[in-house]
């Protein structure tokens, strides 16, 4: 099979979406498929290069930042990558295009199979949902129809998390939504035993508003008073929101507690979840997060909000709790380290065993092989 896969986002640019690109797409060419991604170009990347079996095209960028994109730097990725997608397309048989993410990438499949009748589906993100991220609300209202156009023309729609899906249907509900849950690589990220005589939190990802430590830092002081153990809250990740969370730390007089990593890269970041004692992630919406796939890989026990993800997440091996009510849980688990370690075990169990990439690959060759037969 000949797969075309269009995603403005591939490793090393982009987060969680991005990095389950890399991840599908490094399976289907496992998979003996023909797989070719267009992506854009950052900072002087190879326009073309074959990584893990898999072609990769960079189409030239205004991209400024490695880890998020502006509307308008998708808009110009969307105009750069139709015409290469479209000679792709013309002097090479494909047998099905991958959209990953419905904006700003779902615009090129609607085209290729409206001129060349190859079939697409989306893999919904969360942030090309609307309704996701409120910094895209009036232009979302704007080009509504037009999504709608997309979805309804798609051989498939695909979400990673059952809330993700009732985001979707919220927006659209004329079409079936498939879910297909995120994966994690189990070799990659493993446990690895430390002591100390401290527990060490965790928390991962960029640091915006809606990933709500906001609403956690201000928790720091009562979690210190109250377990057994000195606590320590390793916040590993950059991003605007940042001023604002170290203004928190110094108004709470919590600077002893907190330390900010900055950004980590893929390879630096598994040291991380290995010395951590309970990762946390108090976050207000996602799709499926990965951070949490690759703690659970690490054998960490879970403390998260009820934000998309969590139910297919947390089954024995966390607790989860508004993110204004974290504390509790966080304390519960500091003071009782069987429970850690007998959640950490279960952690590690799911994802080996729930949430290998080889899992998620079949499933989307399922897909493909329903919608081609």
């Amino acid at each position: 099979m000949r797969i075309l896969v269009i995603s403005h986002e591939f490793p090393p640019i982009g987060g969680g979406g991005a990095n389950a690109c890399y991840y599908l797409t490094r399976d289907f060419s496992r998979r003996g498929h023909e797989v070719t991604i267009i992506t854009a170009n950052y900072q002087g990347l190879p326009s073309r290069e074959i990584i893990d079996g898999v072609e990769v095209l960079r189409v030239p960028s205004k991209r400024k930042n490695q880890e998020h994109c502006s509307f308008g730097e998708m808009f110009d990725y969307l105009m750069k990558a139709w015409p290469v997608a479209k000679q792709k397309v013309k002097c090479e048989k494909y047998d099905i295009c991958q959209i990953f993410f419905g904006i700003p990438s779902g615009p090129i499949g609607y085209l290729l199979k409206k001129k060349y009748r190859l079939p697409y589906v989306i893999r919904f993100g969360g942030g090309d949902i609307p309704g996701f991220q409120a910094r895209f609300d009036i232009i979302y209202k704007l080009i509504a129809p037009f999504i709608k156009v997309i979805w309804k023309n798609a051989d498939y729609l695909v979400a990673n998390s059952v809330g993700l899906r009732e985001l979707a249907y919220g927006f659209y509900d004329k079409k079936e939504i498939k879910i297909i849950t995120n994966g994690v690589n189990t070799d990659k990220y493993f446990p690895m035993e430390h002591s100390g005589n401290f527990t060490n939190l965790l928390f991962v990802s960029r640091l915006i508003e809606r990933k709500g430590l906001q609403f956690l830092l201000p928790q720091i002081g009562k979690i210190v008073r109250e377990c057994s153990e000195m606590v320590h809250l390793t916040i590993v990740g950059d991003g605007p929101y940042r001023s604002v969370l170290e203004d928190i730390v110094n108004k709470e007089n919590i600077g002893q507690y907190v330390s900010f990593a900055g950004y980590k890269n893929k390879e630096q970041i598994v040291a991380y979840y290995q010395k951590a004692d309970i990762f946390v992630l108090p976050s207000k919406k996602e799709g499926m997060p990965n951070v949490v796939l690759e703690a659970m890989a690490c054998g960490l026990p879970i403390v998260m909000s009820p934000c998309e993800g969590s139910a297919e997440l947390i089954r024995g091996n966390g607790l989860i709790a508004p993110p204004e009510q974290l504390a509790q849980d966080i304390i519960r688990l500091c003071n009782d380290k069987e429970l850690r370690i007998q959640m950490g075990i279960e952690s590690r169990k799911m994802a080996v065993e729930q949430f290998g990439w080889e899992k998620t690959g079949a499933s989307y060759s399922e897909i493909y092989k329903a919608i081609l037969s």
